[in-house]
């Protein structure tokens, strides 16, 4: 059964429990402007979004939207035919592809990355040097509990659950292992904040966006880390694909191989022709 929702109660969305959808769920409601939420405003709007964002952000701007709009319908957002015709729904949106091929003018640099750590907190520089040295997601770093860490030797070894509750591990040193414990003294998860609350995924974000803009000139997120990580190995240390690709998490090699490993065209390679 072709069954969609039917949105024309509400004349704004509710917020959610993610700062950076919130930014995205206040523009919308700027755009209507006092009109009822309907599918056909929701469309018009992720169209308009294409001109100015890339593919992946207006992904990000639809589940935020789609996240608000389940909100806003409050006890009805339980009933599972509602939700499987929100799902039906929102699948008939299309905002496009994204191409996910990771080139070299968006990793960072051993330096940059130096430059980066000399900018920020004490705090967030061992983050971003975490970030680094392990390939790890933002979200499996904050989830990181003292109960996965276990030691030999010189050596720390983190146990990790990622996405689809895959496990794997990954390790440390001892003495850098020590180094964050010094700084963050968590009770509970290995990265805490003074309160002894898991960091927030978002404020991490904001953070090294804001100075990656502002002493880098570019555009970063803590998943650049991740991608400067996997080029480092794979291109640089020349670590197997299979290897780098299980680190990492990946769900399959193919995934890694078509993000990293591609031949380019660079610049001196088009211009060595001179006229």
């Amino acid at each position: 059964m072709n069954y969609q929702v039917e949105l024309t109660l509400k004349y704004k969305l509710e917020l959610v429990d993610n700062s950076l959808y919130n930014v995205y769920i206040k523009q919308f409601n700027e755009f209507l402007d006092h009109r009822p939420v309907t599918f056909d405003i929701i469309k018009d709007y992720l169209k308009e979004s294409k001109k100015h964002f890339k593919p992946s952000t207006v992904a990000c701007i639809k589940a935020a939207l789609k996240k608000s709009v389940k909100k806003s319908f409050g006890k009805q957002s339980r009933d599972v035919i509602f939700l499987a015709a929100l799902d039906i729904s929102f699948n008939a949106i299309k905002v496009g592809t994204t191409d996910k091929k990771i080139y070299q003018e968006k990793v960072l640099s051993p330096s940059e990355i130096e430059k980066l750590k000399n900018a920020l907190s004490p705090r967030l520089a061992l983050i971003v040097h975490i970030l680094s040295v392990t390939g790890l997601r933002v979200s499996e770093l904050i989830g990181i509990k003292l109960s996965n860490c276990k030691g030999d030797n010189g050596t720390v070894f983190i146990d990790i659950i990622g996405k689809g509750t895959k496990q794997r591990r990954v390790f440390i040193t001892r003495e850098l292992f020590e180094k964050v414990r010094n700084e963050f003294k968590g009770k509970c998860y290995l990265f805490e904040t003074f309160n002894h609350k898991p960091f927030s995924r978002c404020y991490i974000w904001r953070e090294l966006k804001k100075v990656g803009e502002k002493v880098l000139g570019k555009s970063i997120s803590p998943h650049t880390l991740r991608h400067s990580f996997c080029t480092n190995m794979l291109l640089v240390k020349n670590k197997s694909l299979k290897a780098v690709s299980n680190y990492v998490g990946h769900s399959s090699t193919s995934i890694t191989a078509d993000m990293y490993i591609h031949d380019q065209l660079m610049p001196d390679d088009v211009f060595e022709d001179k006229f």
